[in-house]
């Protein structure tokens, strides 16, 4: 699992059966510090997040079968929840 910030959101006109009901986002992961640090990637919204929020994302298939709550679903990242706030060396940040 990483925290990432939601960029954007992905548009499509022909989605997936299974995906009806879900948006796709744009995550980029962040550090701790809140810093870019890496590569952006689209996810399937499974907490309800927006742009701007900070997010906890998985990658990992198996697990966003689980978080989605469906054994056929073919889904890399997921979001699975948004932070509320996080401690990191004794400094907490709060991201609304």
């Amino acid at each position: 699992m990483k925290i990432g910030r939601v960029t954007g959101t992905v548009v499509s006109t022909i989605k997936y059966e299974d995906y009806r009901g879900f948006k796709l986002l744009k995550v980029r992961p962040i550090d701790l510090e809140g810093a870019f640090s890496g590569e952006e990637v689209v996810a399937l919204d499974a907490a309800n997040a927006g742009v701007g929020d900070t997010v906890l994302i998985n990658n990992d298939g198996g697990s966003a079968q689980m978080v989605m709550g469906d054994k056929k679903l073919v889904a890399s990242v997921t979001i699975c929840g948004v932070v509320d706030h996080y401690t990191y060396c004794g400094k907490t940040t709060f991201t609304h």
